[in-house]
């Protein structure tokens, strides 16, 4: 039996039929990029370069089908020197081909008569990075979207915008990548540290996504999280605030003002650009960590809370998202935002923003509620799928039996998040995301009754022989599994990264805003 990750709903090996075996004759239809991936993977594996012909006697066809009912389903059939691939769509085709290279890596290239029925469990299966505080170049991001599709993941959630940051090209704000992108220095380090990308290579790497059949929605965070846009555009605060980009992590109290129009005028200035950059029709808004002091003091905000009769500064705050959201709505957009922990919990917050839902530890009542109430919702809970957090913490079959639906109805689908304040270079993203990615995309795609912890430890030898052939970095399986003596010491480590004077720094601002409010 093939050991395949994500596993296929359903293998059925036949006897007494002649399976296929890989040869320098074999060929496969001409279908274009949908191949090319597939035909670079047997060459570089097999040294075999299959040829762009119709069928013959030893062949790998790809057929469409309306017989397959899911649009990324795929039904795969060996037998007499023939692998058909049947499917709906390009998408199907392509999954099914995603499949037949870990068939061919663990078979040496020899497949017995068998067929595979296969379609996945989630139609929404994300991973989110964070380019807000370490900038990766465009060489990076595509070999993530890379990895991504060989796990049969199909959103891309990309993170653009943070204090730290500003990673995106807006042509009617020159400042926000000539000055925004670029902080002094990180920490407690010396070195200044910037990076964006141009609209140019935005377009190249969602074509590159669309590819390979996987959205991409983009994050620009508001209200908070948005110190790099204040920096250039003071107006944009309460108090028209001269900030410099912020250097350090943690949560930042100067936020954008909601009771200035300008500030609306900037943020649909922004969008409007993203919308010709990112056609997907779905842009992530933030709305997570926005703390409210500056508004409590803003004469601004709490005119706009007098004239609206919004009752407290949570409540201006999902007055803020609603106002953005229908912004969206008008040019055929859904937002999409962070599910944040308010007093205020959904007053006047539009019921058809969908939500990461990822602080469900502490609010899933609430999640629960809304989803019974028709919010739509995808769980991308901070434990287990934050993977910059250390094994220790969110270990490999912690990810893997996980179960993320959440009581009140169906869930669209699951995502997983790379925050990268302590994930600097490819190799720590390889090490703190493969095999728990792995273990992720199990519970995205592969059918509840289908899972198997153990035969999934069972795989892992060859996805590990997999990964090589992509030179992976990944963790082997004790380090993802850490005993309980390492977990402590991961959780002691990490704890301590994260623990530094912001809060500090944080209170004395607070009091010199107090100070200027009250003049």
């Amino acid at each position: 039996m093939f050991n395949i990750i994500p596993q296929p709903n359903e293998i059925i090996i036949k006897s007494g039929r002649s399976g296929f075996f890989l040869t320098e004759d074999t060929t496969i239809t001409k279908v274009p990029l949908i191949i090319d991936e597939f035909r670079d993977f047997v060459k570089k594996t097999f040294d075999i370069r299959l040829h762009r012909e119709e069928k013959n006697e030893n062949c790998i066809i790809l057929t469409y089908s309306d017989g397959i009912e899911d649009d990324e389903g795929y039904r795969i059939v060996c037998e007499d020197s023939v692998i058909e691939i049947i499917a709906k769509t390009d998408c199907g085709l392509f999954y099914g081909l995603q499949t037949l290279k870990q068939m061919l890596l663990q078979s040496f290239g020899k497949i017995p008569a068998l067929e595979i029925n296969d379609k996945p469990m989630y139609k929404y299966r994300g991973f989110m990075i964070d380019s807000g505080r370490y900038c990766q170049s465009v060489k990076e991001i595509k070999r993530f979207v890379n990895l991504m599709a060989m796990h049969k993941l199909n959103v891309f959630h990309w993170h653009l915008t943070e204090d730290q940051g500003w990673r995106v090209e807006i042509k009617k704000y020159p400042e926000l990548t000539k000055k925004g992108q670029k902080r002094s220095h990180t920490n407690f380090g010396f070195k200044s540290y910037e990076g964006f990308f141009t609209q140019e290579q935005i377009k190249e790497v969602v074509k590159y996504c669309h590819d390979r059949f996987i959205k991409v929605i983009p994050e620009f965070d508001i209200p908070g999280h948005t110190v790099s846009a204040i920096a250039c555009y003071p107006y944009l605060s309460c108090f028209d605030r001269n900030l410099s980009v912020a250097t350090h992590w943690g949560v930042k109290h100067d936020i954008l003002c909601a009771g200035k129009e300008s500030t609306y005028k900037f943020v649909f200035d922004v969008l409007d650009e993203l919308m010709e950059l990112f056609p997907d029709k779905i842009i992530h808004i933030g709305g997570d960590e926005a703390v409210k002091m500056r508004w409590k003091l803003c004469p601004n905000c709490q005119a706009l809370m007098k004239k609206e009769g919004i009752s407290s500064e949570d409540v201006l705050q999902n007055y803020f998202m609603s106002r953005v959201n229908r912004y969206l709505n008008e040019k055929g957009y859904t937002s999409m935002m962070w599910n944040f922990e308010s007093e205020a919990g959904t007053e006047l917050l539009d019921k058809n923003i969908y939500w990461n839902a990822c602080s469900l530890e502490r609010n899933k009542k609430l999640v629960s509620d809304e989803l019974k109430s028709g919010r739509t919702i995808v769980n991308s809970s901070t434990f287990p799928y934050y993977f910059d957090f250390p094994h220790g913490t969110n270990s490999l079959k912690k990810v893997y039996e996980y179960n993320p639906e959440i009581d009140g109805g169906h869930i669209l689908g699951v995502e997983a998040s790379l925050w990268t304040e302590y994930v600097k270079t490819r190799n720590k993203a390889d090490y703190n995301l493969f095999p728990r990615i792995a273990a992720f995309c199990e519970t995205a795609w592969s059918q509840p009754e289908d899972k198997s912890y153990d035969r999934f430890l069972y795989s892992l030898g060859e996805y590990y022989d997999y990964l090589n052939i992509y030179h992976v970095r990944y963790a082997t399986l004790k380090q993802a599994n850490p005993s309980r003596l390492r977990s402590d010491v991961e959780k002691i480590v990490f704890g301590r990264r994260i623990f530094h004077w912001q809060g500090l720094h944080n209170l004395i601002d607070d009091a010199k805003v107090r100070k200027i409010a009250e003049k």
